[in-house]
């Protein structure tokens, strides 16, 4: 098997944990509706994705959502509302860290908004260990499109096969492979470490 050079990493229920119901909910008490209603506009409409491909800027977003519910609601409250559903996944900063510290490039790659993004890097220092970031919304396409896995490997300067790559969502992991990458569905940080330390990767155990 290849060596591992580089690291590629998902952010949303990797690195952060979130909340869609807390989303809609927070959204939903701005804009006077019901969060449910809300669901079929940003996710069964396509529009959320739409949004994360960046096919729509925060200001057309926030109109589209004022037309589409009917309201008028102010934008920074209503953005601070969509992205304050986070927290940091405390137990794989220290493998971030020590990825980091043993020279490994690690790059994010993640189907995210600016505002999502934005909130998570402003909020959470764990961020800030990455060398590159691979963002759907400055991509203009989503995973599991193979050409934004070729950005992500063309961001650490290695070939595919010397870049591991992992995601929680299966379909994403099967591209990844698909485009040549080492890949893992991740589950939690201490399935991840011990994945990474038997692909070789000079890795402490944890304990």
């Amino acid at each position: 098997m290849p060596d591992i050079k580089a690291c590629i990493f998902d952010m949303g229920k990797v690195l952060v944990h979130f909340s869609h119901d807390q989303m809609l909910d927070q959204m939903a008490a701005l804009c006077n509706c019901e969060a449910a209603y809300l669901r079929t506009v940003l996710f069964d409409s396509g529009l959320l994705l739409e949004y994360e491909r960046g096919a729509h800027t925060e200001e057309q977003i926030h109109e589209l959502i004022q037309s589409r519910l009917g309201c008028t609601v102010d934008r920074d409250h209503l953005e601070d509302a969509a992205a304050r559903i986070f927290s940091e996944n405390e137990d794989i900063v220290p493998l971030i860290r020590e990825l980091k510290a043993a020279g490994f490039p690690l790059v994010l790659l993640s189907n995210t908004s600016r505002i999502h993004f934005e909130f998570i890097r402003r909020e959470f220092s764990i961020l800030h260990e990455f060398d590159h970031y691979v963002l759907s919304y400055e991509a203009k396409m989503l995973k599991p499109d193979p050409g934004i896995y070729e950005l992500a490997v063309a961001a650490t300067g290695y070939a595919a096969e010397n870049c591991f790559f992992t995601d929680d969502i299966a379909e994403n992991v099967i591209a990844a492979r698909e485009t040549g990458l080492q890949s893992e569905v991740f589950t939690d940080a201490a399935a991840l470490r011990s994945h990474l330390r038997s692909l070789g990767l000079p890795l402490s155990s944890g304990m």
